[in-house]
């Protein structure tokens, strides 16, 4: 295939183009879920194609192909040159493209037990522990329950007329158990996940029955926890919270394509502060097994730690190859494509809150009455507007100082530059998401992650049920 991918480069140099690049992805997946007792989804597929990027005379040209053959991939090529062309009198802007050195490697992610190697019954049986783990905590109140398992085994090669030729294959493994317990009119929820980078190792490092019972035993004693106060309050955002937080609120606002369009709150910001001196944020693609990691973005350039906030100021954005040429800065790898029919754009990676200095118990001292959001499930935010909100599963009132009585369904809102300014506290105490997430942008999902520490806030709204 590789070779095949150089042809396409040199034939792409012989119609005229200025750049061109030749993606070829080969994945292969499992995925099997089961439903109140019963396996309700079993799935297991696998493709192969191409993706042909052309740059000629400042227009692009881009086409895909799941036929492979030589003769295949030169009409493929010919389709992105056509289009390239039909596109030169139409274009706004001309397209550029920062320049790589050239460099090739091949790459496998660790992996100790290749998950196409098990079988279906052994996968199964996993997914029931889950189930089973936490029906036995609900036991006669389990109003619902899902468990799942996923793997993916992606080789992606990418080769390009500026002299790129990657070969890397990356496999990630996941479990998730969700159930829900009823008593009377209150259903709660209790969710536990695992993912990783790495095969099906990953299900024996995360114990499913204890995955399981966790799940559970947090479902069954939300039944009788306090619905969550609403109004404004000082509140410490547990880690799982700030992962969300971050990746939403901040991560994509720091896309360079989100900048140069003009729907970022932070344009024009560089080297300003726009949070808290204690707010340092990175977006990192090198840390081990994290399930947002990678060695080479789409574009084939080397994945790295990516800083965007340093003590308060804002340092930088992440890029593609494109989006670096045109604000004349260095490419940093984040440029990933969502299979070979789709071209790389600006995404996240493993996006985090460095650690403070701070202890969850200094932390919560200071407050008279506050809330402590456990348990972050989803985010969304308006990056034009700034405007955020996070949800969490769970959380606790802090009163006079100590961490109390647990809390239900709990959210939070407000405007990012704010709440990263209003930042006064953070843990030594750090952790890394493992729910396997998956962020959605311009119609491509992409394996994703984040982190921090506890986090405190001088005020946010709260969005609950009750008034105090």
């Amino acid at each position: 295939m590789r070779d095949a991918l150089r042809w396409v480069c040199e034939e792409a140099k012989r119609a005229g183009a200025d750049f061109a690049d030749a993606r070829a992805v080969d994945s292969t997946s499992t995925s099997l879920r089961r439903q109140d007792g019963k396996t309700d989804r079993l799935r297991q597929g696998s493709s192969l194609g191409v993706g042909i990027r052309v740059l000629l005379e400042g227009a692009w040209g881009f086409a895909s192909t799941n036929e492979v053959g030589r003769d295949d991939l030169k009409r493929c090529l010919e389709a992105a040159v056509d289009m390239a062309k039909a596109s030169q009198a139409r274009i706004a802007e001309p397209g550029v493209m920062a320049t790589l050195e050239a460099h090739q490697d091949e790459y496998v992610a660790p992996c100790e037990v290749d998950p196409r190697s098990v079988s279906l019954e052994r996968k199964m049986a996993v997914v029931d522990a889950l189930e089973a783990a936490a029906t036995a905590q609900t036991a006669d109140r389990t109003a619902n329950s899902f468990a799942s398992y996923g793997d993916d085994v992606v080789r992606e090669t990418v080769c390009s007329t500026q002299g790129v030729d990657i070969d890397q294959t990356v496999t990630r493994t996941r479990l998730s158990v969700r159930v829900t317990a009823a008593d009377g009119d209150v259903r709660q929820n209790g969710f536990e996940h695992e993912s990783s980078l790495g095969g099906f190792e990953v299900t024996e490092m995360a114990e499913p029955a204890r995955l399981g019972e966790k799940a559970g035993s947090t479902a069954v004693m939300l039944l009788t926890a306090a619905r969550a106060p609403s109004g404004k309050f000082p509140v410490i955002l547990h880690p799982t919270i700030v992962g969300v937080f971050i990746h939403e609120a901040l991560g994509h606002n720091a896309e360079a394509d989100a900048v140069i369009s003009g729907d970022s709150i932070l344009d024009g910001k560089l080297g300003t502060p726009v949070a808290s001196e204690l707010v340092t944020v990175v977006d990192d693609a090198t840390i081990p097994l994290s399930w947002g990691s990678y060695r080479y973005d789409s574009e084939g350039t080397p994945g790295q730690r990516r800083t965007l906030i340093e003590n308060g100021v804002l340092k930088g954005y992440m890029h593609t190859l494109e989006t670096a040429a045109k604000l004349g800065v260095e490419p940093n790898g984040s440029g990933r494509a969502d299979g070979y029919a789709s071209r790389p754009i600006v995404r996240m990676s493993n996006t985090i809150v460095l650690p403070g200095k701070s202890t969850l118990e200094e932390l919560a001292r200071d407050i008279d009455l506050g809330v402590l959001l456990e348990g972050g499930e989803w985010g969304y935010v308006m990056t034009a507007k700034g405007q955020y909100t996070c949800h969490a599963g769970r959380g606790r009132m802090i009163r006079n100082g100590e961490i109390g009585e647990p809390l239900r369904d709990v959210s939070v809102a407000g405007m990012i530059l704010d709440t990263l300014a209003n930042v006064d506290g953070l843990t030594e105490e750090f952790e890394l998401l493992t729910m396997g997430g998956s962020c959605g942008k311009n119609g491509q999902s992409m394996p994703t992650n984040g982190g921090g520490p506890y986090v405190r806030v001088k005020e946010l709204i709260v969005g609950g049920q009750e008034r105090l």
